[in-house]
């Protein structure tokens, strides 16, 4: 048994964290409700905990949203045909956003071959997973200020973010010196491109003042995966097939896991799994079996949409990144 499972310390900090975002989301929501046109811009992948937290937004916090999904080339049509009936069975306005493919195809293949992000950040996130969810990030941040909207909502459980994330107020200028490095190699590999799609323009943050927070409703839930399901199912949602064990809306997933293990030895998503099964949410074996679900036709039609040859995949699992310990 690990240390994890063992220190009492870290149950009763993170169960008072939790506690404490609690009241101070209930303060926010009371402060911030029906006082512009949208309460919050919602992340909305079109997966499991996206569409929850998305019920959760609507029916439990009474809040009117605005959800929006990046289309990133690779959600499965199934998704697609998820959020449309979610939205429409919530009456949530939303947007579909899909940036220049190309410019999608070409961050992609950066990310799966360069050395692009602290390697502690990627001991709970695959690279390209980062590099797209930077963009949704982005995103919603630029809307949210172009709109006037203070809260920001995503579906992240605090197996994959920390519990000090549960709420925060963003500040794109401490996010904007932390990511330069990062930035700059992707300008260096992908043009001025990368402005448009991973930045915030100067006349903007001089133009609106307001800084939004960021919210993750379901670190608050103490749920099973099977109870989500069965919340979401009567909205008409679906699970979609032919995805890996780990993702209920994107066809590069399982290509992701796959180089990530490649790379360090170990599936993107062991920790917040880890975590899961330490919370009583999942068993060991639900895990293991959701880890080894790898459509491995899927992963081959990957590589060939990205232009991998064998030769690139050899030299990619060769790169091996020290730095990485998980205990």
């Amino acid at each position: 048994v690990c240390n994890f499972c063992n220190d009492e310390l870290l149950h009763s900090t993170e169960a008072s964290q939790i506690e404490t975002a609690r009241l101070e989301i209930k303060r926010l929501f009371d402060d911030v409700r029906g006082k512009n046109e949208y309460d919050a811009i919602l992340c909305y992948s079109g997966g499991k905990d996206s569409t929850y937290t998305l019920k959760l937004a609507v029916e439990k916090y009474a809040l009117k949203l605005l959800s929006f999904t990046l289309d990133n080339g690779f959600i499965s049509p199934t998704a697609f045909r998820n959020i449309e009936k979610v939205v429409s069975a919530l009456g949530v306005d939303h947007i579909t956003y899909r940036p220049s493919y190309k410019f999608m195809k070409e961050l992609f293949r950066f990310s799966t071959t360069a050395e692009i992000y602290n390697p502690r950040t990627l001991t709970r996130i695959s690279a390209n997973c980062n590099s797209c969810i930077s963009i949704v990030n982005i995103t919603a941040l630029k809307w949210a200020m172009e709109k006037g909207i203070p809260l920001i909502l995503a579906g992240f459980t605090l197996g994959q973010i920390p519990a000090n994330t549960i709420l925060y107020r963003n500040n794109y200028e401490f996010f904007r010196e932390s990511r330069m490095p990062v930035i700059q190699k992707f300008r260096s590999a992908l043009g001025e491109d990368v402005k448009r799609y991973l930045e915030i323009p100067d006349s903007l943050l001089r133009k609106n003042p307001l800084i939004p927070f960021n919210v993750n409703l379901l670190t608050l839930e103490n749920i099973t995966e099977k109870e989500i399901l069965e919340q979401i199912q009567p909205l008409g949602w679906i699970k979609p097939g032919n995805l890996d064990g780990c993702s209920t809306n994107c066809a590069i997933n399982a290509f992701n896991n796959y180089v990530h293990e490649k790379r360090f030895g170990f599936n993107p998503y062991e920790l917040e799994l880890s975590h899961l099964i330490r919370k009583n949410l999942m068993t060991r074996e639900e895990a293991l079996g959701k880890m080894s679900e790898q459509p491995v036709d899927q992963i081959h039609s990957i590589i060939k949409e990205l232009g991998f040859s064998k030769d690139d995949l050899i030299l990619i699992s060769e790169q091996q990144i020290p730095g990485i310990i998980i205990s």
